[in-house]
């Protein structure tokens, strides 16, 4: 099964996204800020990142855009999460796969990963 990324700043949707996901068979990995998540990227081999779009130091946003312009990331597909309009809007700005906005249901959770997961992404230019 494809291994998502989960990377928020709060221990409880953490705790249950990885949950919701390691429930329907796919691998979880979690990283609690935009540097972990950039290191976990370049070295785990991750399938799909489930990015919150605001934290401290290092912001959703940015971090999609860092892993667009990484070799090792740019054909990963990207979800962001937030409760904020305008975070949605700037996310789909900066090359997000997907955005969710919160709150969520789980069936909506699903039905992107699933759709994203399933679907190779195609290759960017250099």
């Amino acid at each position: 099964m494809p291994k998502v990324l989960v990377v928020d700043d709060d221990p409880d949707l953490v705790a249950i996204c990885s949950f919701i996901l390691e429930s329907e068979g796919y691998e979880v990995g979690v990283a609690r800020n935009g540097f972990e998540a950039l290191d976990r990227i370049a070295r785990d081999g991750i399938d799909l990142v489930l990015l919150d779009a605001m934290m401290p130091a290092m912001d959703g946003i940015t971090v999609c855009r860092l892993v667009r312009d990484s070799q090792c990331g740019r054909r990963v597909p990207v979800v962001i999460m937030s409760a904020s309009q305008i975070m949605c809007e700037r996310a789909k700005q900066h090359q997000a796969d997907a955005v969710l906005p919160k709150p969520f249901s789980i069936d909506e959770l699903l039905g992107i990963i699933n759709r994203l997961t399933q679907s190779p992404r195609p290759a960017q230019s250099a």
